[in-house]
């Protein structure tokens, strides 16, 4: 199995292993990285796992945590324990005695109180269907989100042909925690809408004349997993002290090629920015400069 060709679901699932590992202390700043980007860039199953051999299974069951080789089929659900059919007969035994003395009112007000009759038996424990992305999941309480993390941009990437109908866009800009994009607008001039994603769409704009030099590029060109790779390369390369990942920018200037920008600060405002292709090649670095 190791000489396999590894998918991109495998790598994302080995870089959350790395990333848990990171988060319980097995693994230093610069360690994390190097295995992350390393791990993004894996061709085979033999290389993730050469990756995180030495590194123990998380313990904790933490949402999108997966222990590498194992297939996430939803969220870990506590079981709820069916009423034993002793304590069914103890509360009809108090019943009947509650309803000799006092009546069937009370009987009735207790038994309002206390009859639990467990959960349906046609209904699988723990099943719940998949939560519409923005809505709340009844069951778990949580809500659609976006994160930086090569999942979600793909999900993105998906849930945009969904709804536009294209991959055509402006402009796209990828921040911890949201996105936008300038959705282009057929017609006879250069107009766009601008929309977020944040686990759903939601229109900020209506219809304007597309400001700048902007043309159209296609999203679907992407190269998620080599993005990332980047992402790691810009934020251990561009000594920028204490920098962190900011945001990323792709969009395509007039007669040049789309162009992405991975910009990374610190809370000094002090940055540098790393420009590759959709593809991923790089273009020009631009280090932090004291």
């Amino acid at each position: 199995m190791s000489g396999l060709r590894a998918k991109d679901a495998d790598r994302d699932r080995f870089v959350e292993l790395i990333e848990a590992a990171y988060v319980d202390g097995q693994l230093g700043t610069e360690d994390r990285e190097l295995r992350v980007s390393r791990a993004l860039a894996a061709e085979t199953l033999g290389e993730l796992e050469t990756l995180t051999h030495d590194l123990q299974r998380p313990s904790d069951r933490r949402a999108g945590t997966v222990a590498a080789g194992t297939v996430a089929t939803g969220p870990v659900r506590a079981e709820r324990r069916p009423r034993q059919p002793g304590a069914c007969a103890a509360v009809l035994l108090v019943l009947a005695v509650i309803t000799a003395f006092t009546g069937g009112l009370a009987a009735l007000i207790l038994l309002l109180v206390v009859w639990d009759p467990g959960p349906d038996p046609a209904t699988p424990s723990g099943a719940a269907g998949p939560a519409r992305p923005g809505t709340a999941d009844e069951a778990s309480g949580e809500t659609a989100t976006f994160e930086m993390t090569a999942a979600h941009v793909r999900e993105l990437v998906r849930s945009y042909e969904a709804e536009f109908g294209t991959l055509d866009t402006y402009e796209v800009g990828l921040y911890p925690e949201r996105a936008y994009t300038q959705v282009p607008v057929r017609g006879s001039r250069a107009r766009s809408e601008d929309w977020s994603w944040e686990g759903a769409w939601h229109q900020d704009s209506d219809a304007s004349a597309v400001v700048g030099l902007y043309e159209v590029l296609d999203l679907g060109e992407l190269d998620v997993r080599r993005l990332f790779a980047n992402i790691a390369l810009a934020e251990r390369t561009l000594d920028v002290p204490g920098g962190e990942l900011t945001h990323v920018l792709v969009h395509r200037w007039t007669d040049e090629a789309p162009d992405v920008s991975i910009h990374v600060a610190n809370e000094f405002e002090e940055s540098g920015f790393l420009r590759t292709t959709l593809s991923g090649d790089v273009v020009a670095s631009h280090p932090f400069e004291p």
